[in-house]
């Protein structure tokens, strides 16, 4: 399962490699701000991947991006606002804005739940020795921290609630409107296209964390490229150092 997650890592991490890639072509042509912006796109990114949950983050962010695509496509569609569904308790057009409503939800909540796991382990990395560059954060870190937040989070309670109602609301499409005489409400199939991509959050979500929750080696997949940089970014102003961290800025 680790050279899973190490590949979905690698391969969402390319256009941060393309940046910095990118920015020593413009180097070849002295283009000095081409670089510096090349340079700093790249990096940030290939920070970004470097923290826990980064491969959870870009997936929902698409998926997140095409439901909402499909959802508003649907929904300006004349065909949807036209459409009269005897028996669904609400219309087309109202599904569609509820889901995406949904699709907005899903999009903020990956990164928040990346933020507040990686505040966790900065704060329990204070204890730990020093990291080389490139090495993994300890797998115990890593997974104590996730449990913590995925456990206690009142955030990640609020999500849990919304996901279900998103997968219950996605369903209710085949069972409201799809097919026989409804089949005219949705003609390019965009509503029906949106019910699938709020379906796949749920198993996406599911299947993620479990392996999170129940598989030490995705934890341990975690490695860093500038250890000093990436944890000291979440240290509390004023906070005291303690010899990992002392000995990482001393480098």
């Amino acid at each position: 399962m680790i050279h899973v997650f190490e590949c979905a890592k690698e391969t969402c991490s390319l256009p941060g490699k393309a940046c910095v890639e990118c920015g020593k072509l413009a180097q070849s042509v002295n283009c000095e701000p081409c670089v510096n912006c090349c340079t700093a796109l790249g990096q940030s990114f290939s920070n970004f991947m470097d923290k826990p949950l980064s491969t959870y983050v870009v997936i929902k962010i698409l998926l997140s991006s095409c439901m909402f695509y499909y959802s508003y496509a649907g929904y300006s569609t004349p065909a949807s606002k036209k459409c009269d569904v005897s028996g669904a308790p609400v219309s087309v057009v109202m599904w569609l804005t509820v889901q995406m409503i949904f699709a907005a939800i899903h999009l903020v909540f990956a990164p928040y739940f990346q933020f507040r796991v990686w505040s966790k382990i900065s704060t329990k990395m204070q204890e730990q020795p020093a990291l080389a560059e490139g090495e993994a954060l300890p797998s115990s870190v890593i997974y104590e921290s996730f449990k913590e937040v995925f456990l206690h989070d009142l955030g990640i309670l609020f999500y849990f609630v919304v996901l279900v109602g998103s997968f219950i609301w996605s369903c209710c499409y085949g069972s409201w409107y799809a097919g026989g005489v409804h089949a005219y409400c949705d003609p390019q199939g965009n509503a029906s296209t949106s019910s699938y991509w709020g379906l796949s959050f749920f198993w996406v979500a599911v299947t993620y964390n479990f392996c999170y929750y129940y598989c030490g080696c995705c934890a341990g997949s975690v490695k860093l490229r500038d250890p000093s940089k990436e944890l000291l970014g979440y240290m509390t102003p004023g906070s005291g150092s303690v010899p990992g961290m002392q000995q990482m800025m001393n480098r």
